[in-house]
């Protein structure tokens, strides 16, 4: 058709109106949206960009704590750092006073040291004292405490000893003696029981008992019960038998039985071992010399001075004895003690007792030398150490 005829479907006005109207805002659904950034969006950049900038601010002007350190169950604050451990050159000494010294301190110092030591087999004294003390009639307890002290004896053998009898105060007479002398150790071996208390022998002894067992002596008749106290003591690791008896004094037969039966108990004992007390019998007699042939006499190898024991006031004759035998033990020096405080006068021996075990070394720790030279003095000579008791 040609323009301007009615039956046309558009013109170019038309076109120009239909463009008009996609251009307009809220046109139909399909039509072309230009690229312009709305207002929402700019309000949404703008509250971001306060919120950052306000907290950087807040930031600066309240910065924030250092973490505390963790804290130990001691109750003390641990370290910020693990470090390796180090060795400390002196002992730490806490608020109590006890040194702590560091486990590789002490190592470090093992592993520094140059010592030889050597297992060696010595000797050791040993002082014994026989004493009849006749339960204390003849002289107080503390009479007869003081002859002890001043005799220096480590072991008493004792004999005519009462226990908690009403007549002589109900006194345990060798514990009494025990705990004055410094909390030793005592045994009692019971011979007679009277209606007020105990009687028999006893052994008081500075060295740990390990045993003890009284045994009951022949007896005939009406004659005194007697009895051998057997009691084994620890000697540095040495195990040592004390025997403590009182013989018969009404019959020579009986002295001899007791005194074949006691010789008996003593041949099946392998220990170092002393017997002491009242035999009743002189020298040279048949009961002295059936103990003499399983044992020594400790005043006939080593005595000195007056051998007499009895009556104590003007003695005559010897009585107490203190013998010995077996491995290991020999008697250095012996005496009869001039005291008062009983009838009896005490024996006091000294004997030398071997086996004992000690250890001696020699050498001195690396880091004591270095200090030494670096002081420009002479190195002492290695000191030898010895476990040999003084």
């Amino acid at each position: 058709m040609r323009p301007g005829e009615a039956g046309s479907s558009f013109t170019i006005r038309d076109v120009e109106e239909q463009d008009e109207q996609e251009e307009r805002p809220g046109g139909r659904a399909g039509r072309r949206q230009g690229p312009a950034v709305s207002s929402l969006d700019l309000v949404v950049t703008l509250v971001a960009v306060v919120v950052v900038l306000a907290g950087l601010s807040f930031a600066l002007i309240f910065p924030p704590d250092a973490p505390e350190p963790p804290v130990a169950h001691e109750g003390r604050r641990a370290p910020a750092a693990v470090t390796p451990p180090q060795v400390a050159a002196d002992p730490v000494v806490p608020e109590g006073g006890e040194v702590v010294v560091p486990p590789l301190a002490m190592e470090a110092e093992r592993q520094s040291a140059q010592l030889v030591c050597q297992a060696l087999i010595g000797t050791t004294e040993l002082t014994a004292l026989a004493y009849n003390i006749k339960s204390a009639r003849a002289g107080s307890l503390e009479r007869l405490l003081g002859v002890m002290q001043r005799s220096g004896a480590e072991v008493l053998l004792l004999q005519e000893v009462d226990n908690r009898r009403r007549s002589t105060g109900s006194v345990d007479q060798a514990a009494w003696f025990a705990e004055r002398l410094g909390g030793w150790n005592s045994a009692f071996g019971r011979n007679v029981t009277f209606g007020d208390g105990l009687y028999g022998t006893a052994v008081v002894s500075k060295y740990p008992i390990v045993s003890s067992v009284n045994t009951p002596l022949p007896n005939i008749g009406r004659a005194q019960p007697r009895g051998l106290l057997h009691v084994v003591i620890d000697i540095e690791g040495v195990e040592v038998s004390l025997y403590s008896t009182h013989l018969d004094n009404t019959s020579a037969n009986i002295r001899t039985q007791q005194a074949s039966r006691i010789s008996s108990i003593l041949a099946a004992d392998p220990r170092p071992k002393l017997l002491g007390g009242d035999m009743n019998t002189w020298p040279g007699s048949g009961p002295e010399q059936i103990l003499t042939s399983r044992l020594s006499d400790s005043f006939v190898d080593a005595g000195s001075g007056s051998g007499p024991t009895h009556p104590a006031s003007r003695p005559r004759t010897r009585i107490d004895y203190l013998l010995y035998g077996g491995p290991d033990l020999t008697a250095t020096s012996s005496a009869v003690m001039s005291e008062g405080g009983s009838d009896h006068l005490p024996v006091r021996s000294v004997f030398t007792l071997g086996g004992i075990k000690t250890e001696k070394c020699s050498g001195e720790p690396k880091s004591k030398s270095k200090k030494s030279d670096k002081a420009g003095e002479p190195e002492e000579p290695a000191q030898e150490e010895s476990g040999t008791p003084q």
